[in-house]
């Protein structure tokens, strides 16, 4: 009798990636049985039966493996458009960088030309003057050979400094050896003084304790004057600014009455009666 499988084989485990690169629909499930054929048979060896468990969409033997197509090929037709999308990407960029090149090198081959061509003309026609860019005749003024030495800034600042503190030296040394010179005084602004400031002037208010001053001296005459009108009350008022009797023309109590806004109601009527008698009487020109 034909053998279908052998004993050593198990299907406890079975990997979900098959062979043939697609997935297995519920192959955990799948269990083995040993089935006893040999009787009768000379004590052939017993074949392996592999039962199909779920939806029964793959066969799995001892030996060899074999499934059918499942629907979880979708998943593997996704993996591969995102990978052809990297690999285009990268196609094109690969593309752009080689246009790049091929353009910069194309672009110093063509400076070569020109070169070879002007000196190519310069060699069979040496008749041809020389045309030279004026600039060329320029030179910088301050840049020249015979252009004396430029210091920087910060170095002349420097130096001027430095030969000031030899100047002071040298008149401290010569005051120290020869205490006999006098003392010469060559600023004439040592002898001057601020008049404002000596000794002898007189004290002066600040911005803030004048304006705190007059302050006070106002509030203490309106006092004054309250207190004189209070203890003599037989005093008439007496007024000295002439603007207190003037009045205003328009605003005054015998001042007509202006409409304005009765004007403005009468002139917008006047308009709305003549648009009224245009719409009723078009054969009115």
């Amino acid at each position: 009798m034909r053998n279908i499988g052998t004993d050593s084989s198990t299907c406890a485990n079975v990997n979900k990636n098959v062979a043939s690169g697609r997935k297995t629909n519920d192959v955990d499930a799948i269990t083995a049985t040993n089935v006893d054929v040999s009787a009768g048979t000379g004590g052939e060896e017993s074949a392996v039966l592999v039962n199909v468990g779920g939806r029964g969409d793959a066969i799995v033997f001892s030996d060899e493996v074999e499934s059918v197509p499942s629907l979880d090929e979708e998943s593997d037709d996704d993996d591969d458009e995102d990978s052809w999308n990297s690999e285009s990407e990268d196609e094109e960029e690969d593309v752009d960088e080689e246009f790049d090149e091929l353009f910069a090198e194309r672009l110093r081959i063509l400076a070569d030309c020109r070169a070879l061509k002007n000196l190519a003309e310069a060699f069979l026609h040496p008749e041809q003057p020389v045309k030279a860019i004026p600039t060329t005749f320029g030179r910088n003024y301050f840049d020249r050979p015979s252009a004396p030495a430029v210091m920087d800034d910060e170095d002349a600042d420097e130096e001027a400094e430095i030969l000031e503190d030899v100047e002071n030296l040298k008149k401290a040394a010569r005051a120290y050896l020869h205490p006999e010179v006098g003392v010469r005084v060559e600023d004439t602004t040592l002898f001057g003084r601020n008049y404002f400031e000596r000794p002898s002037a007189p004290e002066v208010e600040t911005f803030e304790e004048a304006e705190e001053r007059a302050k006070i001296l106002a509030e203490a005459a309106a006092l004054k004057q309250l207190a004189s009108d209070y203890m003599h009350p037989e005093v008439g008022v007496k007024t000295t600014d002439p603007t207190l009797f003037g009045r205003n023309y328009f605003n005054r109590y015998s001042a007509p009455e202006t409409e304005d806004e009765r004007a403005e109601i009468l002139a917008e009527a006047a308009a709305l009666k003549k648009s009224a008698v245009a719409y009723m009487h078009p054969e009115v020109g």
